[in-house]
């Protein structure tokens, strides 16, 4: 069974654009290369980013998009514990940084916004993420009244809320 729910299709796609314009923007992406996330989860995130317009035509398996939720609690978990503490060393213009690179007036202004923004935009991310598996969760229920839902056969979605707090 796939969700065909437009609540759900609207989350992913704040989702989508708070992701590209605040989190994997030219500024941060650099960074966020460093995290220890294995590539599924990269590929997870970029299928519940990029492949939206798919997945309006054919809706999405519940186990694919837990899967996508799961991978993107993942990231909202290692940036906050890889990235966002050393930020700024990693992408200011000093020559000690790990990519440090002679930025412009305009796009050192970007590139501070950015970094001091990072929290509050890792976030919200994770509130987006959250909301997303309370609405799956609710659909998966309403769905399945006779069995048990999806989430519930997959152990690995326990971690959720530990991840994106």
């Amino acid at each position: 069974m796939s969700i065909r729910n437009e609540e759900i299709f609207k989350i992913i796609e704040k989702i989508r654009n708070h992701y590209h314009t605040n989190l994997n923007n030219r500024f941060i992406r650099k960074a966020l290369l460093l995290m220890k996330v294995p590539r599924g989860t990269w590929d997870a995130i970029a299928r519940l980013t990029e492949k939206t317009d798919l997945y309006k035509i054919q809706g999405y398996p519940y186990k694919e998009l837990y899967e996508q939720i799961h991978a993107a609690a993942t990231f909202v978990h290692q940036a906050k514990i890889d990235v966002a503490p050393r930020l700024r060393i990693l992408l200011s213009g000093g020559a000690e940084t790990v990519f440090s690179r002679q930025k412009g007036g305009e796009d050192k202004i970007l590139l501070d916004m950015a970094i001091n923004n990072f929290p509050a935009n890792l976030g919200v991310f994770s509130d987006l993420i959250n909301e997303l598996y309370v609405k799956a969760v609710e659909q998966d229920k309403a769905d399945h009244p006779n069995e048990r839902p999806v989430f519930e056969r997959m152990p690995e979605l326990k971690e959720i809320g530990r991840f994106l707090i």
